[in-house]
């Protein structure tokens, strides 16, 4: 190829060309490319370490037990808590939740949580009666407070402050859902008064016990799954455990002759959350919203569905009793003998009558003194 290179302004109007000017060209663009690229990606992996990612934050794990076999729409309520927990918290907090006796016995999940083998315990204050007296507060007072009043007691009229400052500075409480009014209890002997119970081997709790023991019964206190082994076998003459819809799935219908009802001792109470103090402390405040917050919905699940449908189906599954019998208990005799009992008349005086004169205060307050 032959070049030709003429001057301006001597009669050449030819442009003159670079012999690498294209390649020039090309070589540039490629490195504008490159360097494009490399801070696109610089900008990128910058972005990966300095940007908030949930995903990549420690989830947090609580080892939380309950006292209840999985059976139990207690252990189930305890799920549900468990689940809400991680859906609330965005997958940063999760519940690693164990049934009875899995990793403490039932009646040691307080103790447990106290010293850290266990991060948090969804539990029932009766269990602790023996120590905390006034526990019995919040798991079943007879003749309290019945459902609605309970409920409104706990929130809103002091109940939940006096349950911390029952168990002082030895870890957290918190309400953890409502049990309903209990049946009278099972038997394999009937029972149509009071002294029927002398002689008897009887599972119950707290303030009922103490009464049946004073009308001659001997009363022994079990975790939920050894009470129908312990009918089966004949050790124990009748229990008192809690409502249909938790009993039947346990089984005693098929253990036992005879249902009663109503039961006197618990018309109504309270299911906890105890949390460990470190931990609770150690938790950031959204997390903190988290667990209460899940706390907060369960009294929506506790579980006019589940009670419904066990009484519903309650019928159908007495007819494989031996006798077919339902026997109601004669109120007024146990009502006669509970009355004045020394247990009933220490909550009557330090907790029933002071509630019952703030009542009657506001009451007079809101009437204009009338």
């Amino acid at each position: 190829m032959i070049e030709i290179w003429g001057k301006r302004g001597e009669g050449s109007s030819a442009v003159p060309r670079q012999p690498n000017f294209r390649k020039r060209r090309r070589r540039m663009l490629m490195k504008k490319v490159v360097l494009f690229g490399l801070v696109i990606s610089f900008c990128l992996l910058f972005l990966g370490f300095v940007s908030p990612s949930f995903a990549a934050e420690p989830v947090v794990k609580w080892k939380v037990q309950t006292p209840w076999v999985k059976a139990q729409f207690q252990h189930t309520n305890a799920q549900i808590w468990a689940d809400n927990v991680f859906k609330i918290s965005g997958g940063r907090m999760k519940i690693d939740l164990f049934a009875t006796d899995e990793i403490v016995p039932a009646f040691e999940i307080f103790n447990a949580v106290q010293r850290g083998t266990l991060d948090a315990g969804h539990t029932w204050s009766g269990y602790v009666a023996g120590k905390y007296r006034a526990a019995i507060l919040f798991a079943a007072t007879p003749a309290f407070f019945d459902l609605l009043g309970y409920w409104t007691w706990m929130q809103a009229g002091g109940g939940k402050e006096l349950w911390q400052e029952t168990y002082g500075n030895a870890l957290k409480v918190f309400p953890a859902g409502m049990l309903w009014a209990e049946g009278g209890g099972w038997a394999n002997k009937r029972i149509q008064k009071l002294s029927d119970f002398k002689g008897l081997k009887y599972r119950t709790v707290l303030h009922w016990g103490q009464i049946l023991t004073d009308v001659g019964a001997s009363v022994v206190m079990l975790p939920a799954g050894e009470i129908v082994p312990s009918l089966q076998r004949g050790t124990l003459d009748a229990a008192e455990f809690s409502t249909p819809s938790t009993d039947l799935p346990l089984g005693f219908h098929e253990v036992a002759k005879y249902w009663y009802f109503p039961g006197l001792h618990q018309i109504a109470g309270f299911v906890e959350l105890l949390v460990n103090n470190k931990k609770w402390e150690a938790l950031p405040a959204d997390l903190k919203e988290a667990v209460l917050a899940a706390l907060r919905e369960l009294p929506h699940r506790i579980p006019g569905i589940a009670y419904l449908s066990c009484g519903m189906n309650f019928c159908d599954r007495s007819q494989g009793f031996e006798t077919g019998l339902v026997v109601r208990f004669e109120n007024r005799a146990a009502l006669e003998a509970y009355g004045p009992h020394p247990a009933h008349q220490e909550v009557v005086q330090n907790v029933i009558n002071p509630i019952r004169d703030q009542v009657i205060a506001v009451d007079y307050e809101i009437s204009g003194g009338e």
